[in-house]
């Protein structure tokens, strides 16, 4: 039974990244062979729906065999092809939950307001198989493969936005976020011209073996980090992230800011623990030092710049900016508990801020309502909508029992462990920042007279008010579940960042 598990889990691994492709492929075809010239309304939607469900049940089945059986290895390519290895363990199928999650809540606002565009599902589902292949691959070029297909597939996604300017967003983001890509492959190059492995595992012991204190291994990390950095939109490399924000459709938005940074935060991981260890960290004081000001910086000015704000998703953008500041800074305490307290962050941001990026399109669509002062007594027209704000705005303040507050504890405790008091000092300050600029959407929603156009319940659907409520009960269900959680992952973390 366990050989037959660990084969199931090898087409697994190779299941969930190539089955959303299969499904974008296979739109393809239906609508220029069977639709031709006028596919009908949701019948994109309903390919992308189906297909990642199927995609939602392979999670599931990887999860499982990997609770019985612990992680696990594919091995793609050799003799004519290139060889890459993916590996699976519990912190990889994290994210790509997070993945499907999201991408499959999106499509209840989706298939009413669209777009409903053939070209936009195809698009949206080889976003889902990008970044599963991300956060799977165990070969660094093969994370930068993925990491264009990511790129390629977000910039048609942009295109579609409602706004005129919406292609010199999509052009400002691909060559952002290309540069990134190629600076990341630059460090890749070095690290190869010292090892001859791209392989993560075998890349990390040879290393090693050369020094860490070796200009060219540090030479390589640094610029390693620097791509990624770009990619996760750390301050100052954040432009692109606001930008996209403010020009993508709502589904767009809600994606860019839960999962596009967090497969890149993953990486970000990988390249940090597998390849260069804690080990490297100690050897390197400075470096470590200069990435954990940078994280804190863009903690606090995220939040700052969120702060003045009056545009819902223009708060939404830099709060995301300082929420990954926040992860990155867990990541760089390199200690269990920070890392626990980062991936719980990354995984609560998600499902929180792609929840809320819904939450402003429903509201948009309903009241016309994007700005501070246009939030004015929403609450009484529409009590569900503001009460998920409400939840939701909580959960990414920090309060108890929230995700949100679980993930700062976490990262602050060990930050505190290892004398890190800035960076509890600067978790405390951005928390009561957030607490600032949230509160006052609140207080508008409940307590300002209602002055704005009203379209009607029926715009908004009950698919629509199950998935943000939803959202809402996870980010309790996780914090309040999070010493399960901490079990189920203290084996991949333990390993993750112990010695080499």
């Amino acid at each position: 039974m366990i050989d037959r598990l660990v084969t199931l889990s090898t087409w697994l691994v190779a299941g969930v990244i190539v089955f959303p492709a299969l499904g974008a492929a296979l739109l393809h075809l239906i609508d220029r062979y069977y639709w031709r010239d006028a596919s009908p309304r949701h019948g994109p939607w309903a390919v992308a729906t189906v297909t990642l469900s199927g995609t939602a049940f392979l999670s599931v089945g990887l999860v499982i065999t990997l609770v019985i059986d612990g992680p696990t290895l594919y091995d793609f390519g050799g003799t004519l092809l290139p060889e890459f290895v993916f590996r699976a363990d519990a912190l990889s199928v994290t994210i790509g939950v997070l993945d499907v999650i999201l991408t499959l809540g999106i499509l209840a606002y989706t298939v009413t307001r669209g777009p409903h565009s053939r070209r936009f599902y195809t698009a949206y589902l080889l976003f889902t198989s990008a970044v599963f292949g991300i956060v799977l691959s165990g070969d660094l070029v093969a994370i930068f493969l993925f990491v264009l297909v990511l790129i390629a597939v977000t910039a048609r996604l942009i295109g579609f936005g409602e706004k005129a300017d919406s292609t010199g967003g999509v052009r400002n983001y691909t060559l952002t976020a290309t540069v990134g890509a190629v600076v990341y492959l630059c460090g890749v190059v070095v690290a190869f011209w010292l090892t001859g492995t791209t392989d993560t595992e075998a890349l990390g012991a040879a290393l090693s073996g050369v020094g860490y204190s070796e200009p060219a291994v540090v030479g390589s990390f640094v610029v390693m980090t620097i791509g990624l950095a770009l990619l996760v939109a750390l301050f100052p490399l954040h432009g692109w992230l606001v930008e996209t924000h403010a020009k993508s459709t709502d589904p767009v938005s809600a994606l860019i800011s839960g999962v596009l940074p967090a497969a890149a935060t993953y990486a970000l991981l990988r390249v940090l623990f597998d390849v260069y260890t804690t080990e490297f960290l100690q050897a390197n004081p400075t470096v470590t030092d200069g990435i954990i000001y940078g994280a804190v910086g863009s903690l606090i000015l995220g939040n700052v710049l969120a702060y003045g704000q009056r545009d819902i998703k223009g708060m939404l953008a830099y709060s995301t900016i300082s929420q990954f500041g926040l992860v990155v800074a867990g990541l760089m305490v390199a200690t269990e508990t920070a890392v626990f307290g980062s991936i719980i962050q990354l995984f609560g941001h998600g499902i929180v801020k792609g929840a809320l990026c819904l939450v402003a399109g429903i509201v948009a669509i309903r009241f016309d309502a994007r700005t501070l002062d246009e939030f004015g007594g929403i609450a009484t027209r529409s009590p569900v909508v503001a009460a998920s704000f409400v939840g939701l705005g909580i959960a990414l303040i920090g309060l108890p029992p929230t995700v949100g507050f679980v993930g700062k504890w976490y990262i602050a405790i060990a930050a505190m462990d290892q004398g890190l008091w800035i960076v509890v000092l600067f978790v405390v300050v951005s928390t009561m920042l957030t607490l600032g600029y949230v509160v006052r959407f609140i207080d508008r929603l409940y307590f300002a007279p209602f002055e704005g156009p009203d379209h009607g319940a029926e715009t908004v659907t009950l698919p629509m008010l199950f998935v943000i409520t939803a959202a809402v009960l996870i980010s309790l269900a996780i914090g309040l579940g999070s010493v399960f959680l901490e079990d189920a992952l203290r084996g991949a973390i333990e390993q993750l960042v112990a010695p080499e």
